[in-house]
């Protein structure tokens, strides 16, 4: 290396840690080094919609973004703790939100699920993902076939399955179940059931599903039938039942609403949601014996 191309470097190193070291100096003084990023604010919270702007839109488009609306003052501590993201912060907490003095409610945005700089949990989520959506969602109980008045738990090939699994097949923020049998669903998209079983084909999941929807329908609705003329006899002989009946006609009622509570019904567990219906059925008959005998034109 000659003496010329020597100090043409050292020249260009030298002015290099010039430029760099001023840098330095301007981000210290600026405060850009020590800085800390805020959190976003649980109602606008623009520093998320300005990076994810298609998981904003999904969002806006769900119930979660509309959740607060229904909240009032008035409004008890469980719906409170579930329709805003305030309350469901205090939820985790294991305390509850204090509404007096707010006019308005915010509703659940991305920070309720999700804390921006923590690696504790996937996705950066407040908490495990097994358990963050069972927090509000009753389909948990029915997903894990739990919870049943007199019946043991009844687990499914679902009862595994993590609600994003289902819910998110495409990271979708609406949270909807995309059904093989969806109109105008293009092709190259992934419907859910299509995520985990990759050897049938769109149809044969859209069978399925609808099979399974009659055989729950086919189950349910005698029961509700039946249900019906219980209550009315109920209603003018209240004594009509043992202690024994009334607990079984209670635990029926008990468990139909389980599952009425889980806006999927039979999708979630199926065997759960037959053996439901199978020892309501049973009850019932034991119940309608009794009617029969008490008031024979019935």
């Amino acid at each position: 290396m000659t003496n010329t191309t020597h100090r043409k470097t050292t020249g260009i190193a030298l002015a290099l840690a010039v430029v760099l070291s001023a840098t330095a100096v301007f981000f210290h003084v600026s405060g850009y080094a020590t800085q800390e990023k805020t959190i976003p604010d649980h109602g606008s919270f623009t520093e998320c919609r300005a990076c994810h702007q298609e998981k904003y839109k999904m969002w806006e488009a769900s119930r979660h973004s509309k959740s607060g609306k229904i909240i009032t003052q008035k409004s008890g501590a469980d719906c409170i703790g579930c329709h805003t993201p305030e309350g469901f912060a205090a939820r985790l907490q294991g305390t509850t939100f204090d509404p007096s003095g707010r006019e308005s409610f915010n509703s659940l945005s991305c920070v309720a699920c999700h804390k921006p700089g923590s690696g504790a949990n996937p996705k950066q989520l407040v908490m495990d993902p097994k358990i963050l959506c069972g927090e509000c969602h009753a389909a948990s109980d029915v997903l894990e076939g739990k919870g049943a008045t007199g019946l043991n738990d009844v687990r499914s090939f679902h009862s595994a399955v993590t609600c994003v699994s289902c819910h998110m097949p495409e990271a979708n923020h609406n949270m909807k179940i995309v059904r093989p049998d969806a109109s105008g669903l293009p092709e190259d998209s992934t419907d859910t059931c299509s995520r985990c079983h990759k050897d049938s084909t769109r149809d044969t999941h859209a069978r399925h599903l609808q099979n399974w929807r009659e055989l729950y329908r086919k189950a349910r609705e005698p029961i509700e039938a039946d249900l019906k003329m219980i209550t009315a006899v109920m209603k003018e002989k209240p004594d009509l039942l043992d202690a024994g009946l009334q607990a079984k006609l209670s635990a029926a009622r008990a468990n139909l609403f389980l599952l009425q509570r889980d806006s999927a019904q039979y999708a979630h567990n199926l065997d759960f949601a037959l053996e439901i219906a199978r020892q309501a059925s049973k009850d019932i008959e034991e119940i309608k014996e009794v009617i029969k005998r008490d008031t024979p034109s019935r």
